[in-house]
This record gives structure tokens, sequence and C-alpha cells, in this order.
């Protein structure tokens, strides 16, 4: 299930909500109400490489790369 961030337009609480589906009906814990404005939720996650990228140091992927090329570095 995806986890939503939320910002209630009634009483600008901000909140996340685990729901089933992206469509699922949600309201503000805060007030009740439905009037909300969903917002973009970020995310990391961290894995250990075993690739070892010449120019680690520059990589955005910060900590090694492993990111499958997506630097340009091709591994």
């Amino acid at each position: 299930m995806p986890i939503f961030r939320y910002t209630c337009r009634k009483c600008h609480a901000g909140f996340e909500l685990l729901l089933p589906r992206w469509d699922a009906p949600a309201k503000c814990p805060a007030c009740g109400s439905e009037e909300l404005e969903k917002e973009l939720n970020r995310f990391a996650a961290v894995t250990k490489s075993t690739v070892s990228c010449p120019a680690q140091s520059v990589c955005p992927s910060a900590g090694g790369c492993g990111c499958g090329g997506c630097c340009g570095h091709k591994h």
C-alpha cells in the first residue's frame, strides 16, 4: 500500500496516510475535512553495491555507484 502525504486546505494540517490505492478517499485526522491537497512524497532507498565506480566521489548515487548506469558510468 502506498503512503500519501496531504495538506488540509481547511485547517492546514500536514499528515501522511497509508491507503490501499491512489484514488482511495482520505480525510484530515485533525478536522475531518475531505478538502485535501495531495503532495509528492519523497523516499529514499539505500543499497549496498559491490560495483566500484571509478568516479565514486562524484557519482550522484551518494555512497557508491550501483545506480545501474543512470549516472552515465557504464558498469
